[in-house]
């Protein structure tokens, strides 16, 4: 959908891609906070957090490659003050479910009955990861030139992947007991996951996508997506 989406952006513009993105952030937060029933190899993992939060990543990587860094700015800023909103408009209805006794409160209640510190923490490395993307990625255009889309594509994501699997839950579950199970069950998934979409996007923006890509000429010009 995202890349179907991003083939009919001079027809339709970016905007369809950007709300079903925006659209997305609720409900992985959800599945994040609460399943994690899913088994693969043995490993037990959300697929709000590997499948759904990954594809966030990839649509700003891919906003980034096809556009330029104040799109890409526009975009992971978007989805911060979405993410935020989202909060802020679920713990106002936990709390009026709280206080009313009907069924549909209660049906409320258990649905958003999640910790506040998770939607947080969770935008606070959505943004960072968002960068980490632009940075990693020019880094590897500019010192490494010959090294093929997929392996730049492959390394940017597994890298912020990583990171974000072991800083989040090292930061929420580590005086748990299924602490490394978790951890380990969403490294396993979500490196899977940046496989498979490293080849669905390499063969799109390699094969399909007619862009131009202009490569940066030094450090100086990386870092300028913290300034305005």
């Amino acid at each position: 959908m995202i890349i179907f989406m991003h083939a009919m952006r001079k027809q339709l513009g970016y905007g369809i891609l950007y709300v079903f993105v925006g659209a997305l952030q609720f409900f992985q937060t959800l599945l994040v906070s609460s399943v994690y029933d899913n088994s693969f190899l043995g490993f037990k993992f959300s697929p709000g957090s590997t499948i759904f939060y990954t594809s966030t990543l990839f649509v700003i990587f891919l906003t980034f490659y096809s556009e330029n860094i104040i799109k890409t700015r526009g975009l992971i800023y978007g989805l911060v003050i979405s993410n935020v909103a989202i909060t802020l408009f679920s713990h106002f209805l936990l709390v009026h479910s709280e206080a009313d006794l009907n069924p549909s409160s209660v049906f409320l209640e258990e649905l958003l009955d999640f910790e506040l510190s998770l939607f947080l923490i969770g935008t606070s490395l959505l943004y960072i990861e968002g960068m980490m993307i632009v940075i990693l990625f020019q880094l590897l255009q500019l010192k490494l030139p010959k090294l093929k889309l997929f392996f730049k594509l492959l390394l940017t994501m597994g890298i912020v992947c990583l990171f974000d699997s072991v800083f989040f839950y090292t930061f929420f579950y580590l005086n748990s007991e299924n602490y490394q199970e978790q951890m380990f069950g969403n490294i396993v998934g979500k490196q899977l996951t940046v496989l498979i979409f490293s080849f669905l996007f390499y063969f799109y923006l390699s094969q399909l996508a007619e862009l131009k890509v202009r490569k940066p000429k030094s450090i100086k010009e990386i870092l300028s997506i913290f300034t305005f």
